[in-house]
């Protein structure tokens, strides 16, 4: 019974919904069964986890018809009404499209005042500078339900302002589509040959995006913003100019958005626009990129409306290192890490743990807290994470100067780098180079002789290395070190 389908979405339930879902099942509208809604009563008394060990299909049919003699086939037709009623409950409370449904049932009952009335009240409810991925169809289908009660009523007039209007939505989530098409996904390993089979391959030589933003930019457009919004993202994708870059971050981080389920298309731009300029070496984008992680974070997952992921649960965390925002990473952690390990990830706080002590200068309670971290009943990558707990453990042990460790895992991550085949190619370089460089200062630690630290650092900074920065601050605290002592 634990594992019945109606147990499976139950677990899913918020506590509001399973009233809600109270009501939906004990309205007649719905169900007829009275032994159905006894059924839900019953199972309510198990939620959320509904692993009582009491919870037997026995135990619930006698709940429902007393000492009655258990049938399989009746219990079996009771469950089954309950799921449909589930999925029923689902479909009503997830229906984007009500708004729609309202305006084309008032219209096909030629309900005229009441459509009318209506629909200026769902056109400002839905009008916003920026809609989120997938609702501008939603407008459009808005908007076509209006044009079709215009031409119901022949008001022609009327009929032909709204088939503009629906003709530029209609360009908005034309342009929409491309952006999200567009934008390179960095996790999706696409041949070249199959990237110019695609169909946004052939758009994107065809049109002339920068003769469409000047004309729209200098329009009287009644959805100019939003297509000039979307524009701004396929440009700053293609040209690189910082002008949309701030385009998109003034219509995002300045204006309030709509309730959301996924995360805005425009942020994706901006962090991957963030990530060229980082990589070019303009470290100040660091902050950018914090900031625009704080916004995702309020606007998409503080709300809850859209579930945490690891990526960006720890991309946030990496955020608050990386500018020194430590208590920002902490929030993070302690908001987010029950949904991160109930996912399958139990004692993955460790790390995370380890990896903001590490960084505030608490070296001893980073060790202490990474070793009682055993990833291996972890269901996150955990190819990649094996690699962010090894070079942690190795920048902690040379921050306690435990040399003993550190050569004895300089020694089988080494074996590992050379037989294990699962590394990315691309990646392994600098995986090597980490250790080559590392090896070399704890050797200059182990001898005290610290001559060749400005060939070490001479070398490392034209050689691939994971770590790079932190490996020449520790060069440049030797080669200090080194002069105190000579001093």
């Amino acid at each position: 019974m634990k594992d019945s389908q109606i147990i499976k979405i139950l677990r899913t339930f918020s506590k509001p919904e399973m009233r809600s879902f109270e009501r939906f099942v004990n309205s007649p509208y719905y169900n007829t069964s009275e032994s159905t809604s006894k059924l839900f009563a019953a199972l309510r008394n198990f939620y959320p986890a509904f692993s009582d060990e009491s919870l037997t299909r026995q135990r619930l049919f006698a709940s429902i018809y007393g000492r009655r003699i258990y049938s399989n086939e009746l219990f079996n037709k009771l469950s089954s009404n309950l799921l449909k009623l589930s999925l029923e409950f689902i479909s009503v409370t997830n229906n984007t499209l009500k708004h729609y449904n309202l305006l084309r049932g008032l219209r096909k009952k030629r309900l005229g005042s009441l459509f009318r009335s209506n629909f200026l009240k769902i056109v400002r409810e839905l009008e916003r500078v920026n809609v989120n991925e997938g609702d501008t169809i939603y407008q459009v289908l808005v908007n076509m339900e209006n044009r079709n009660f215009d031409l119901d009523t022949d008001k022609y007039f009327g009929l032909e302002i709204s088939g503009m209007r629906n003709m530029e939505l209609n360009t908005v989530y034309f342009l929409e589509r491309v952006a999200a098409n567009y934008i390179e996904k960095t996790n999706i390993g696409v041949k070249q040959e199959i990237k110019e089979s695609r169909i946004i391959t052939k758009l994107n030589e065809n049109i002339d995006y920068e003769g469409m933003y000047e004309q729209i930019n200098n329009s009287e457009l009644f959805y100019k913003k939003r297509l000039m919004h979307y524009l701004s993202m396929i440009l700053l994708h293609k040209n690189r100019d910082e002008h949309f870059y701030r385009e998109i971050k003034a219509s995002l981080l300045d204006t309030p958005l709509w309730d959301v389920d996924i995360i805005n298309l425009g942020f994706i731009y901006l962090l991957d626009f963030i990530t060229y300029k980082i990589k070019a070496g303009d470290d100040s984008y660091l902050h950018e990129r914090h900031l625009v992680y704080k916004k995702i974070e309020h606007d998409s997952f503080a709300s809850g409306n859209v579930k945490i992921i690891f990526t960006f649960f720890r991309n946030f965390i990496l955020s608050g290192i990386n500018t020194g925002d430590y208590e920002w990473s902490k929030y993070v952690l302690n908001k987010y890490i029950d949904a991160i390990e109930e996912k399958g990830n139990p004692g993955i706080k460790l790390y995370f743990e380890s990896l903001i002590a590490f960084h505030e200068g608490d070296f001893q309670k980073a060790l202490v807290s990474i070793n009682k971290l055993d990833p291996k009943n972890m269901a996150v990558d955990k190819f990649g994470l094996f690699f962010d707990i090894r070079f942690l453990k190795f920048k902690i042990y040379f921050e306690l100067n435990l040399i003993e460790e550190s050569l004895a895992m300089i020694d089988s991550f080494e074996h590992f780098l050379k037989k294990d085949t699962k590394i990315n190619k691309s990646v392994k370089p600098s995986y090597v180079g980490f250790i080559k460089y590392y090896k070399k200062l704890i050797q200059c630690r182990i001898k005290e002789d610290y001559s060749s630290l400005g060939l070490i650092m001479e070398k490392l900074q034209k050689d691939k290395a994971n770590e790079k920065k932190w490996l020449m601050k520790k060069i440049e605290e030797l080669a200090m070190n080194k002069n105190k002592r000579m001093s």
